[in-house]
């Protein structure tokens, strides 16, 4: 099986399961809709109002996660690495709170949020390379350290915002997939991400190249500079663009990347964009189930954390010496 055969047909493989079980979802929750019914007068509110842009949503989000994760873990050497732990979902969602707070349009949202995930991103860089040995133990507490700073700082501004508004964006910051989106809206967003997420595949070479280390891929020719500029720009784009919308899920970006490295290997033309298919499966599959299970609105970022919150410590032991 040649290597564009295997991309196309698991990638295909993928794409089938991810419509079908967006179909699915589509029909079940607190109530269950026959698929005859999908289009019936009497469900169009349940259905394309409120189930639909969550399937989008969580569809845009998820691969937009994973997809940041995968391109972090390379950059970065550093198999902890993903948006979340990083701090970079905290910075953008402390951009967000500020777009927020000053009743900015939603497009600015999307701004503040990508302005503060490049400055976080930017610290973290400039901490590995100022610590020559920068291992993965050094840039994970500068993560941690980031996601405390700006988390405090969007704390601070929930404590001095008007209650109800404070309330409904500590329930946004907690992830949320019920933001209420206009059809042009979130296809304008799902398209944004699919489109970063194909130009960053187009240069999945350099990725592997990357990963083989910057000395090594110097020297085959890559101009590990101005690639590593736009994996970075592109991973921050994803992650504003998530937490602009959905507030911080967090741990998709470290799960997903590691499931797919370890059933189809490391060669990122396969796996980057099985990483977008399967984040985006695995929110759709994680807020079908919540929205089945549960009658109130549970916060996603909170399921998922509990999922990933194991798997992250699996990994940190067995990095440990």
């Amino acid at each position: 099986m040649t290597l564009r055969f295997k991309i196309i047909y698991t990638s295909g493989l993928f794409l089938l399961a991810l419509f079908l079980f967006a179909f699915v979802s589509l029909c079940v929750g607190t109530e269950f809709i026959y698929p005859h019914k999908l289009f019936t007068p009497s469900f169009k509110s349940i259905v394309w109002e409120l189930r639909f842009p969550r399937i989008l949503l969580a569809i845009a989000t998820g691969g937009a996660l994973a997809t940041s994760g995968t391109v972090l873990q390379v950059l970065l050497k550093n198999p902890l690495a993903d948006p979340y732990i990083l701090g970079i979902s905290s910075a953008a969602a402390f951009g967000a709170t500020l777009s927020f707070i000053f009743h900015l349009p939603h497009p600015w949202v999307s701004i503040f949020a990508f302005a503060l995930s490049l400055i976080a991103l930017w610290l973290i860089v400039l901490a590995a390379q100022k610590v020559a040995d920068s291992s993965s133990h050094f840039l994970l507490l500068t993560g941690v350290l980031m996601s405390f700073l700006f988390s405090s700082a969007v704390t601070l501004f929930l404590t001095f915002s008007e209650p109800f508004e404070g309330a409904s964006l500590l329930f946004w910051l907690m992830g949320s997939l019920s933001l209420p989106l206009s059809g042009l809206s979130l296809f304008l967003i799902l398209s944004a991400v699919i489109g970063v997420s194909l130009f960053l595949y187009q240069y999945s070479y350099a990725l592997n190249l990357l990963n083989l280390g910057e000395d090594h891929a110097r020297t085959l020719g890559l101009d590990t500079t101005q690639m590593k500029n736009i994996f970075f720009i592109g991973s921050s784009l994803l992650t504003a663009l998530s937490v602009s919308l959905t507030g911080m899920i967090g741990f998709v970006g470290l799960i997903i990347p590691h499931i797919v490295r370890w059933g189809w290997g490391n060669d990122h033309r396969l796996t980057l964009p099985l990483s977008f298919l399967s984040g985006a499966l695995f929110l759709l599959v994680t807020d079908t189930l919540i929205r089945t299970l549960f009658s109130q609105e549970i916060p996603i970022g909170a399921i998922t954390a509990l999922l990933g919150a194991p798997i992250f410590l699996g990994i940190l032991w067995k990095k440990i010496p």
